[in-house]
């Protein structure tokens, strides 16, 4: 049995300025920086023996096409502490006073 790959598309120049705009930080100036700080971010909850083996994994995955959350390629990998929870919910009281 053979598996269909989908049609790689070109890189786009919008694709990239986008992103860089959006999401490089400090010295970064290029795609593959931001990714490599998000990568090596993520690989960091892994054991330290670990670590280089899942930044390259995580690295691959990006240059392969997978796109990390916004707020995966925002925070992860800075100083600032911020969540890297894309979509999270506030809850709302049940009555008057807590809503107001």
């Amino acid at each position: 049995m053979t598996t269909a790959t989908a049609t790689e598309a070109p890189p786009q120049e919008i694709c990239r300025d986008t992103l860089l705009e959006k999401y490089a930080k400090g010295d970064e100036a290029s795609v593959d920086e931001v990714r490599r700080r998000v990568a090596r971010a993520l690989a960091q909850v892994e054991p330290e023996e670990r670590r280089a083996h899942w930044e390259r994994r995580f690295l691959q995955a990006q240059n392969d096409g997978f796109i990390p959350a916004g707020r995966i390629n925002s925070a992860a990998g800075i100083q600032l502490q911020a969540t890297l929870i894309n979509c999270f919910v506030q809850p709302v009281g049940d009555s008057i006073s807590e809503v107001i």
